[in-house]
């Protein structure tokens, strides 16, 4: 019965794009991949899908951001840092100048504001997890452009953490509900049309923003079109400009187009099977373990993601990263699996109900191929197919089993994100002392290669006793124009920089 809705709804994307064709004829088109609906907005404090993400970065600028390849901490509205000699107290410059979009300038006061909301109890935004070594009477104003943050322990990688997905500036006093319909940002960008329950936005260029000659294009116009095959269709025909992802097997059709360039990034999101350790079978760590181990994870590489990706080890940090515990990857061996499941009670195997949807591209083929590998093992996977349009709200983290996906986070941002006992997105609803202690003792170590070490028993403790599965990191792959440039692929997938980009033939 889905297939009917959906494919009405694809019907009224498109004819909403044609009817707006003479509105936003300048504008630069860009189709993403997964719907938000009906929880769009643009504060940055919550951004529980990349629909979020998409409108977001072209709105505001953060304090630090990261580099698109290793993650490392860059300047953006800080143009410069330094760290007092005990790690406790991280002191940040801001470039002066900058002006919000409605011409009010912006000073350490907003700064101090952002941060201190985002760890407000009241806001219950997920960054107070990752920033829960932030206290706010310790978030001070030095000076008009000088801002301080200190904390009770060293915190050796504070500017990473602050670069993450929720860390932009808003206005000194912005509530929830003007930042939700009404932001108002130093970002290259103003929203120009939006509405919470409509997939498409139509942003304009920010008259006051503070980079000169930038951004290149004088509009943008975001929509999300859940089917792949039209997505693809939609680039092809030159409806859309810019794809901000691709799966593997319309890659292999674009990349032969010659009105189409790929974008590449390196390996680094990933999807899950996340299964809640508290209910049963999978309360028992040998259950979960022979699941990992009834994965082919190089077989689904190969196949699934058609080798635009590189297999892991069920844990957040690839397998070709210095830091990562192990660079080799766990083997296929269905037989360990059944010796494992008799071992916790079950000699006749499991059967598993695994809720997916086609909410991310090549999602449906990761679980099909889990589907039959699992099989040997006398793990019997069935899968429900959900409707993406409403998966992230009916399904994820509401169900025993189910996939999700998620971009690449530095190691510390990452394991408090989601894995900690008390982060905000604990897919799997495991909790382990152990790992929360390691944690604490690696944000406290200002020795990089003991805390790496630190960072390894980490890795190594949730890929053994862990609830999610991680069985490969795949490469963000975009598609772009030849007649559009300027927009380059991040290692996160989400992190989009559009100040660029501009196509010749608007």
């Amino acid at each position: 019965m889905r297939y009917p809705i959906r494919t009405a709804a694809i019907a009224l994307l498109i004819a909403t794009a044609c009817s707006t064709a003479a509105l936003a004829k300048e504008c630069v088109r860009i189709i993403g991949t997964e719907s938000g609906l009906p929880n769009i907005g643009f504060d940055p404090a919550f951004q529980p899908t990349d629909d979020n993400a998409y409108g977001i970065y072209a709105v505001y600028n953060k304090l630090v951001d990261l580099d698109p390849k290793e993650l490392k901490p860059v300047p953006a509205l800080a143009e410069s840092w330094t760290v007092s000699p005990d790690g406790k107290t991280w002191t940040f410059k801001l470039h002066q100048g900058v002006k919000f979009s409605d011409g009010r300038p912006m000073t350490s006061k907003d700064v101090v504001y952002s941060f201190r909301r985002l760890i407000d109890p009241k806001v219950a935004s997920p960054a107070a997890g990752p920033l829960n070594f932030l206290k706010a009477e310790n978030i001070i104003a030095v000076d008009d452009y000088t801002v301080e943050f200190k904390t009770e322990q060293p915190v050796a990688e504070l500017p990473t953490f602050l670069g993450f997905k929720h860390g932009f500036i808003v206005p000194d006093g912005a509530t929830t509900e003007q930042l939700t319909t009404h932001p108002i940002g130093t970002g290259p960008f103003t929203v120009e049309t939006f509405q919470p329950n409509e997939s498409r936005r139509v942003l304009r260029k920010n008259p006051n923003y503070w980079k000169p000659g930038l951004p290149k294009a004088d509009c943008l116009e975001i929509q999300v079109i859940l089917e792949e095959v039209t997505r693809t269709a939609a680039i092809q025909s030159g409806q859309a400009d810019l794809l901000i992802a691709t799966g593997a097997s319309s890659a292999s059709i674009l990349k032969d187009d010659p009105k189409v360039k790929l974008l590449a990034g390196p390996a680094g999101s990933y999807y899950t099977i996340s299964i809640q350790s508290d209910k049963k079978p999978f309360d028992d760590v040998r259950v979960r373990q022979a699941w990992k181990a009834a994965i082919d994870r190089q077989a689904i590489v190969d196949t699934a993601m058609l080798g635009y990706a590189i297999a892991g080890n069920d844990n957040p940090i690839p397998t070709n990263w210095s830091s990562a515990y192990r660079h080799d990857v766990k083997p296929y061996d269905p037989a360990l699996a059944k010796k494992l499941l008799a071992e916790a009670g079950y000699p006749n195997g499991i059967d598993v109900e695994l809720n997916t949807g086609d909410v991310a591209p090549g999602m449906l083929n990761f679980v099909q191929a889990v589907q039959q590998q699992s099989a040997p093992a006398g793990i019997r996977v069935t899968l429900v197919n959900n409707p993406g349009d409403t998966f992230w709200d009916t399904v994820w983290m509401k169900r025993p089993v189910f996939n999700s996906t998620w971009t690449i986070r530095p190691p510390g941002e990452a394991f408090a994100y989601i894995f900690a006992s008390t982060a905000a997105y604990n897919e799997g609803n495991w909790k382990n002392p152990e790992f929360d202690k390691l944690l604490a003792d690696a944000n406290a170590e200002l020795d990089d290669a003991k805390r790496e070490a630190i960072y390894k028993k980490a890795q190594e403790l949730l890929s053994e006793q862990g609830s999610i599965i991680i069985p490969f990191f795949y490469q963000p792959i975009n598609a772009i124009r030849t007649a559009c440039h300027g927009f380059n692929a991040h290692i996160q997938q989400n992190n989009l920089n559009y100040e660029e980009l501009e196509c010749d033939d608007r």
